[in-house]
């Protein structure tokens, strides 16, 4: 399956699948530069509700990280998905989605662009089971909030 492009005015969700940085002070500069230069690009960008709660709360539960993709693909408003950063226990978030039938279905009938990669990596090998195309590409912090007047040229 191949997602639809993305429109002036489509909400992209911002997920926060494994290292929960997004969400700590230290990272607040960062949050409001990306969400700035996403609605520069003219798309409105949507924090999922587990995103911004912290490195230690999204460690101890991946339930809610998970979650919070099944939100995203469930909500048909939401068009992309892109992941705050990558980390090493995103995989701890494929058994309640794999196993959720309200999570497959709703990938399968609500195609969207997904963007990330590092430990995102476990994410697109679950996705593409499902047969959706991804794109291992972009995340949040490190290539849309990048510390500097301007986005990096590529």
């Amino acid at each position: 399956m191949i997602p639809s492009r993305l429109e002036k005015g489509d909400k992209i969700a911002i997920v926060s699948l494994s290292l929960g940085i997004l969400g700590e002070k230290d990272c607040r500069h960062e949050l409001e530069i990306g969400l700035k230069r996403l609605e520069d690009f003219g798309l409105v960008p949507v924090v999922m509700p587990n995103s911004l709660k912290g490195v230690k709360y999204l460690f101890e539960h991946p339930e809610a990280r998970a979650a919070d993709l099944k939100e995203a693909f469930m909500n048909p408003e939401i068009k992309a998905i892109i992941c705050a950063i990558g980390g090493d226990d995103t995989y701890k978030t494929i058994p309640y989605l794999l196993d959720d039938e309200e999570f497959v279905e709703a990938v399968k009938n609500n195609p969207k662009i997904f963007t990330g990669y590092s430990d995102t990596t476990n994410n697109h090998l679950m996705l593409n089971k499902l047969w959706l195309s991804t794109f291992y590409g972009p995340s949040f912090i490190v290539d849309l909030a990048e510390l500097d007047n301007e986005m990096l040229p590529y």
